[in-house]
């Protein structure tokens, strides 16, 4: 009858743990990605409480993409045997800020010379309660009246910090909060 079909693995706190290794669809997009860019580097992301161990591929221009891989060192050997290219640790150099600049020119849908643009000037209520639940999470000072991109992706990035599932024992009751108000104001992750 399948009572326990579709049932998720949890941590303690409740979170779902993901269940789908690195699949051959993975490793073939990885790979094209690679072929098709110019300067790319690799990324080992570690595993947490929610997701696998991933490789993240970065352009030289910024452009990323992310898929999961069956452990680290699987991954800098392909990145370095397979694919020929560098491969560094995320947890000791980080993301490198071009791919952060690539995504907020992508949400923007501007080109990098262009200066932000200022957010709408009358805001719904369903964005208002965004960004009151993203300064509340983040614990700062509320924003001005009519925040711009850029002053709202602050809180965002501190609101994301603050929720991690991985700094509060794989709880995602604020982790998720943080994601809808994000989906919310249109901003990306």
């Amino acid at each position: 009858m399948g009572i326990f079909r579709g049932r998720k693995t949890r941590t303690d706190g409740g979170a779902v743990i993901s269940d789908r290794n690195a699949s051959k669809s993975d490793l073939d997009a990885l790979r094209e990605f690679a072929e098709s860019r110019k300067g790319v580097e690799g990324y080992i992301e570690p595993k947490t409480s929610v997701t696998q161990t991933t490789l993240l591929l970065v352009a030289a221009d910024g452009e990323s993409l992310r898929r999961r891989v069956s452990s680290a060192q699987a991954a800098a050997d392909f990145a370095r045997k397979k694919l020929g290219i560098p491969v560094y640790d995320a947890n000791l150099v980080g993301i490198p800020s071009r791919k952060r600049d690539y995504d907020l020119r992508k949400a923007k849908g501007t080109e990098a010379t262009k200066p932000s643009a200022p957010a709408p000037a009358k805001q719904t209520p369903k964005e208002l309660a965004a960004i009151m639940t993203l300064e509340s999470i983040a614990g700062v000072d509320p924003l001005p009246t009519n925040p711009s991109f850029d002053e709202l992706m602050v809180v965002y990035r501190k609101a994301r910090k603050q929720a991690h599932p991985d700094r509060l024992d794989g709880a995602r009751t604020k982790w998720d909060k943080v994601e809808d108000a994000a989906r919310a104001l249109g901003l990306p992750d």
